[in-house]
Order: structure tokens, then sequence, then C-alpha cells
């Protein structure tokens, strides 16, 4: 199993932002190092778990920091974690009734968000920022 390793890519040089991205990186590699030692329920149910409180925190907490830096994409950007939550919700929902498939396409999703979102998307604020646009 190959883990997921923090990069220079990733960074988007705010450090606040970044530590809260480099936490996503680690929920998903304890999701996976746990998965390897057969803890399949403790897994899942830490990964549901943290990555929710993750959602609620670190998207509002992203949102705010565009406001406050005057960012002019902030509503599509919003838009776009809305999406993530809405996902999320649903899939957990599909997972808790007995559709494990369910699981796997919020861990793809997780991970393709992670290389992205942040560094695509997110990319665009912190340019802005260090444009003093």
């Amino acid at each position: 199993m190959i883990l997921i390793e923090w990069s220079k890519e990733l960074e988007l040089g705010i450090p606040e932002i970044d530590r809260q991205h480099r936490k996503l990186v680690d929920m998903l590699n304890q999701f996976y190092t746990e998965l390897e030692k057969g803890a399949k329920e403790e897994a899942v149910e830490h990964f549901l778990e943290n990555l929710e409180k993750y959602l609620k925190y670190h998207l509002s907490y992203e949102e705010k920091y565009m406001e406050e830096i005057g960012f002019p994409e902030t509503e599509n950007h919003r838009k776009i974690h809305n999406m993530f939550k809405k996902l999320y919700a649903e899939e957990k929902e599909r997972y808790l009734k007995g559709d494990q498939k369910a699981l796997r396409e919020l861990v793809a999703f997780t991970f393709s968000w992670l290389f992205s979102h942040i560094m695509k998307t997110d990319r665009k604020y912190a340019e802005f920022v260090k444009v003093g646009a």
C-alpha cells in the first residue's frame, strides 16, 4: 500500500490552510492504514466522522478567508464546496443503507478532491493573495 505524501504542489503558501489540507492527507492515510490492518469498521467509522468534521470546519474557514481577502470568485468556490458536502451526505446515506460502492466512490472523490480542488481551484485564491489583486 502506498500512502499519500504531502508535497510542495499541494502547498498554497497560506500556513493555516496548508495545515488543514495536510489534515485531509492524514485522514486518507489513516483510513488506508486502518484498512490495511484489517480494521474495516473502525476505518470507515473514523473516515466518515473525520471527513464530516473536516468539511464543516475547513470549508467554512476557507470561505471566510476568501471573503476577507475579497476574492471575486468566492461564490463559485462556495458552490463547489456545497457540491462536496451534498455528495458526502448522499454517499454516506447510501453506504449506511448497505451500498458498499458508495464508500469507495466517496473515498475516490475525496482523493481526487485533494489533487484537483486544492491544486487547481484553491490555487486561484492563493495566487490572488500573492498578487495582492
